[in-house]
């Protein structure tokens, strides 16, 4: 049976996100295993390739939600069956606006997830409620389960998706996806196609007070940078929080608004990876073999999807592209770069997005540094995680605000003049 839990719907009144959402989001993270999910998705799900094949069911990574891949029982077809955490159940009308950003990026030829409607909204597509005026919701139903968090281990009701399953692999750095120069602006290019079709989306369910939007980092400074143990760390964490109030604040009034994926980091971007062939000239004469290439071809995760300045879009994006690099403000500059290709930034975001990609870093390692102070059995390894964080922060501080954006003024006009990708970044700074 369908459960639709008795909150409002799209319009329901945004509320601020807080250290309090941010526990719930993991004491709350759903209790279940694939035979239950598989199950209920079979009785209110009828999906193109048939029932879903409990068998095949193995689980996804995910940050605060349970994920699973699955196949068809004819094995032509594979989905993800995604359980929401406890937070984004109880707002549906947040699970309307993903929803309809998949649709809207799909349509402009941007590949997301594709939402399966269930069997109970089939024959209502379109159709709206007219007790409270809202949508039929038509890919969402709830499956009641017994989790931890504020309710004291009672049961509750999650939200569960089916999407389609999107071919690719994750644009993590490894042996098989190299961030090259190359590869970093292709990236940005994707990401900035991606901006371009969101400026014709909006939805009211988008509207929110994130904690996790770049508009809003003044908030981690308690109690998140106070979790912070090392003195320099918190040094660095505050001098950022300080530059946003002297070089952002004063002009957010000049910054274009709209509705972003804002989480695109190296874990929700897909690649192709493609592997040359002797007959291509595996071996190039005199040089080593040719690497793999990979090409951006989706994106998933739209937790994080909320209205706020559009260059916090890139801004997030490389502020993750950055981490584990040699040099991280070259890897933002090739992202930029090919982000500005088909997004093109207004001078005043060129002048604020340094520092934005900062505020990121630092949102991210607050929030580690806080979940650390609220877990000791694994701290130790909670803040080794935060590492490369840290150490893409203080190389960025080290370079400095003027020469980072120097940096990616001389890539992106390099770009347009046609010079060959990489060593634009090199010159400048020993310029």
């Amino acid at each position: 049976v369908v459960r639709v839990p008795a909150h409002g719907g799209c319009g329901e009144r945004p509320r601020a996100m807080s250290a309090d959402d941010e526990a719930r989001r993991k004491l709350e993270k759903p209790r279940c295993d694939a035979a239950a999910v598989v199950a209920f998705v079979n009785a209110n799900w009828t999906l193109p390739g048939g029932a879903i094949d409990a068998s095949s069911a193995s689980e996804l990574n995910s940050y605060d939600d349970r994920n699973f891949y699955a196949r068809t029982e004819d094995g032509t077809h594979a989905y993800t069956l995604k359980v929401h955490n406890g937070v984004e159940s109880a707002r549906p009308g947040l699970l309307s606006a993903q929803t309809a950003m998949m649709r809207h990026l799909q349509k402009h030829n941007v590949p997301a997830p594709v939402p399966m409607r269930t069997n109970a909204s089939l024959n209502f597509i379109g159709s709206i409620n007219e007790k409270n005026k809202s949508p039929v919701r038509d890919d969402v139903a709830y499956l009641e389960l017994t989790s931890g968090g504020s309710n004291g281990g009672r049961a509750r009701l999650h939200a569960v998706r089916v999407l389609s399953w999107l071919p690719g692999e994750i644009a993590e750095r490894s042996k098989r996806v190299k961030h090259t120069p190359e590869f970093l602006r292709d990236v940005g290019a994707f990401l900035g196609t991606m901006a371009k079709a969101l400026t014709s989306f909006s939805h009211p369910g988008a509207e929110r007070d994130h904690l996790w939007d770049n508009k809003n980092v003044k908030r981690v400074r308690s109690p998140f940078v106070d979790a912070i143990k090392d003195s320099e760390h918190k040094r660095i964490a505050l001098d950022v929080l300080n530059a946003f109030d002297t070089i952002v604040v004063p002009h957010a009034g000049a910054l274009r608004s709209g509705i972003a994926h804002g989480d695109a980091n190296d874990q929700n971007v897909l690649v192709t990876v493609i592997h040359p062939s002797v007959a291509d000239e595996f071996f190039a004469p005199g040089q080593k073999p040719v690497a793999p290439k990979a090409t951006p071809c989706g994106i998933l995760d739209f937790g994080d999807i909320v209205h706020t300045w559009r260059v916090n879009e890139i801004a997030v994006a490389a502020a993750y592209f950055a981490l584990g690099a040699e040099d991280p403000v070259a890897n933002v500059a090739e992202l930029v770069t090919g982000f500005e290709r088909n997004f093109p930034l207004t001078q005043t975001e060129r002048r604020v997005l340094p520092t934005l990609v900062m505020c990121r870093l630092v949102c991210s390692v607050s929030l580690g540094a806080y979940s650390a102070s609220l877990d000791p059995a694994n701290e130790a390894y909670l803040l080794l995680t935060q590492k490369p964080g840290w150490a893409a922060l203080r190389r960025m501080r080290d370079v400095g605000d003027e020469t980072f954006r120097d940096v990616l003024e001389a890539s992106r006009e390099a770009d347009a003049r046609g010079e060959p990708v990489g060593g634009t970044t090199r010159w400048i700074e020993t310029r």
